[in-house]
């Protein structure tokens, strides 16, 4: 009877121990993959929106659960979405196909960039190309003074 509690002891032990390295190590695990995220955001418009509750949270939703999406917010008024997602994970392409995959009825399109007319300041726009200054969405009203879109 000694020698079976004995053994009952040591596998409980050995079960304990066991588990408690597993937990350990899938935690590693995931703080190494938390780490070599690769981290991005971008602005995607929307057309085909029709209410705030309905369709907007719907596609903030669908958005938030797809897998590389770390945080995604819809805005019905300006008809806008911004996504932070992992590009190791996902790329803008799946995002706009997973909007426009919501019953047919979205279409959506990056926007972060518009063209601007080339007198337009350079000290807030990026670059410069065939003559048009290209501006990011933010601060298009204060260094653009003519829309190309």
């Amino acid at each position: 009877m000694k020698i079976s509690n004995i053994a009952l002891v040591l596998l409980l032990s050995l079960i304990t121990f066991s588990c408690k390295t597993a937990t350990k190590e899938e935690g590693n695990k995931q703080a190494n993959e938390t780490m070599a995220a690769k981290a991005e955001t971008v602005s995607l418009n929307i057309s085909g929106m029709s209410c705030e509750v309905s369709c907007a949270k719907t596609i903030e939703s669908k958005l938030a659960k797809k897998e590389g999406v770390l945080e995604a917010k819809v805005i019905f008024n300006d008809s806008l979405a911004t996504v932070k997602y992992d590009a190791n994970k996902i790329n803008k392409g799946d995002l706009i196909s997973v909007i426009e995959g919501i019953g047919g009825l979205y279409k959506a399109s990056e926007a972060n960039k518009k063209e601007c007319s080339t007198d337009a300041k350079d000290e807030c726009c990026a670059t410069k190309k065939d003559n048009k200054v290209s501006c990011t969405k933010d601060n298009k009203k204060e260094c653009c003074t003519t829309d190309k879109v």
